[in-house]
């Protein structure tokens, strides 16, 4: 594709903070965006009439460099504007105000690190415009404000709501935005992108005269991973090799699947029933704890190692270590269970002390990116073919939500790693991995049941 030519408003002059009697001009330099990239930010530029802009990514695309190139111009143009990022998460939205902050000139800017807000500045130091980094995980907190350009980043990754909400800041001020996310399922980032596909896939006009565009405001652009000219063919192709073709056609080819190719296929087919279950007396149970770290949580999770059933789950945090062993100790024998734990690290001390307290344990080092690996690819087969089920009710959502977002990741030397996304647990994913490893290994039907004391 060819590069065509930047808007002449692509810089500006600006007056410098240094001397406020003497103006002198800044000129802003912003880094020079590759094809794909150009035409995702400058969509508004080169479509007549649109206002909202649907990006579907695939990884190591540049999608964020884009837009923060996109976002720091918006605000250096027009004075007064309020311009806003929201990603999923706070720690995303960090991410990029730090990127954002280094593209803009030293001196015509002032930093509110509390509230993740750049000010830029006129010469007298009075304000210019606004650029605000939110998180989307609470939508309430995105109303009744007038933005004049959004850049909503990781979209399907946040609820709908927060979409809503964010649509409802630019009524006023007759605003744009661009959404831009890879793609994950067929959920409400499909939908609007759907709104901006102006081509059916012969690539027939889809609109006409007798059949008009109800969303003419809309342009979706999808933009795969090796659109982008920086990143090696080599390691694409590898990517393609190593990752199951579903994960590979969304991950990098940023197309919209019927399901979302994360890490763990099916979850809703595991899903039965609401309630838990308690202990019946001759079946075998085993129990599954991750330990909290720094603001993760500590979670407890009961199988049936007949079934494979979930039949009681706890997730707790800030409260007493003695109050986990007590909890932990309380469940385990309740069920009269094995028990698996992480013992890497400060683990190795918690099993002993469990052991001390009559438990049957069963510890596991997740510290190796092999063992975890390994740990998470049983999972990962057992609900693609639903071999493991779980209720689903008030403590189990968190499970379900995280089960749904575990994502896989190619590193740069050709090895999967599996994760949560950042700024989210994958504590209820362990534990069940932990649970269900044991109830699965042959071993595990020759060892005593009974517990002493019990």
């Amino acid at each position: 594709m060819a590069q065509r030519a930047v808007p002449e408003n692509y810089q500006r002059s600006a007056p410098s903070l240094r001397d406020k009697k003497v103006i002198k001009p800044v000129t802003l330099h912003l880094p020079e965006p590759h094809p794909k990239q150009y035409e995702l930010i400058f969509a508004f530029e080169l479509n007549e009439n649109v206002r909202f802009v649907a990006g579907a990514c695939g990884t190591k695309f540049g999608k964020t460099y884009g837009c923060a190139i996109r976002i720091v111009k918006e605000a250096w143009e027009n004075k007064g504007s309020l311009n806003w990022w929201v990603a999923p998460t706070f720690s995303q939205s960090k991410n990029a105000y730090d990127l954002v902050k280094h593209m803009l000139p030293r001196g015509t800017f002032v930093e509110y690190k509390a509230d993740l807000r750049l000010m830029l500045v006129e010469p007298d130091g009075s304000e210019h415009s606004n650029i605000w980094f939110k998180s989307g995980d609470n939508p309430d907190s995105l109303r009744g404000f007038a933005v004049n350009f959004f850049i909503l980043d990781e979209a399907s990754r946040m609820p709908y709501d927060s979409f809503v909400s964010v649509m409802t800041t630019v009524t006023q001020t007759m605003g744009r935005g661009i959404i831009i996310s890879t793609p994950q399922g067929r959920g409400w980032f499909f939908d609007v992108y759907q709104r901006g596909e102006k081509f059916d896939e012969f690539g027939e006009p889809r609109f006409s005269e007798f059949n008009p565009d109800p969303f003419p405001e809309w342009k979706a652009i999808r933009m795969p991973t090796w659109t982008n000219p920086h990143v090696k063919t080599k390691a694409i192709e590898d990517a393609k090799n190593n990752l199951p073709e579903d994960v590979f056609r969304q991950e990098y080819g940023a197309q919209f699947l019927d399901d979302s190719a994360g890490v763990f296929r099916g979850v809703s087919r595991c899903i039965e029933g609401t309630a838990f279950k308690p202990y019946i007396p001759g079946r075998r149970y085993v129990v599954g704890v991750d330990l909290a770290r720094l603001r993760d949580y500590s979670v407890v999770i009961v199988l049936d190692a007949d079934t494979r059933e979930l039949v009681y789950m706890e997730r707790f945090n800030k409260i007493d270590w003695s109050l986990q062993y007590f909890k932990i100790i309380q469940i385990a024998k309740a069920y009269h269970a094995l028990v698996s734990i992480d013992s890497t690290g400060i683990g190795d001390p918690i099993v002993e002390n469990l052991k001390a307290a009559g438990l049957y344990m069963e510890p596991y080092k997740i510290g190796g990116s092999t063992a975890k690996q390994q740990l998470i690819e049983k999972l990962r087969i057992a609900i693609e073919n639903a071999r493991v089920t779980f209720p689903h009710n008030r403590v189990t959502a968190a499970l379900i939500d995280e089960l749904k977002c575990y994502e896989y990741e190619f590193t740069d030397s050709g090895r999967v790693t599996y994760d949560a996304p950042s700024g989210k647990h994958d504590d209820c994913v362990i534990a069940l991995a932990l649970a269900f490893w044991i109830a699965d290994t042959p071993e595990f039907r020759y060892r005593a049941w009974s517990q002493p004391g019990i």
